[in-house]
């Protein structure tokens, strides 16, 4: 699900939280551009995972080259990431 996605969806049921919880992810993955060792260490090789603060969200995200990828960001109350680590 992208941010825009994410966002629309959390509006549905808090539209208070969407804009804030969408500049947390932001917020997140800006730090991560700077410290990408910041999140845990996952089995798979360069891949990590960091909770969004203040949410429910986690990142998972890994380095290709010198870019930040984010992998996923999934609503660790729900379900766990679709992607296979």
């Amino acid at each position: 699900m992208d941010l825009i996605a994410l966002r629309a969806y959390i509006a549905q049921y808090h539209p208070q939280a969407a804009a804030r919880i969408a500049a947390e992810i932001v917020a997140t993955a800006e730090l991560l551009a700077l410290n990408p060792a910041l999140g845990a260490a996952l089995p798979k090789p360069g891949c990590r995972r960091l909770v969004i603060g203040g949410t429910v969200y986690v990142l998972i995200y890994r380095l290709r080259d010198e870019d930040l990828e984010i992998v996923e960001v999934f609503d660790a109350r729900r379900r766990r990431p679709r992607t296979k680590f």
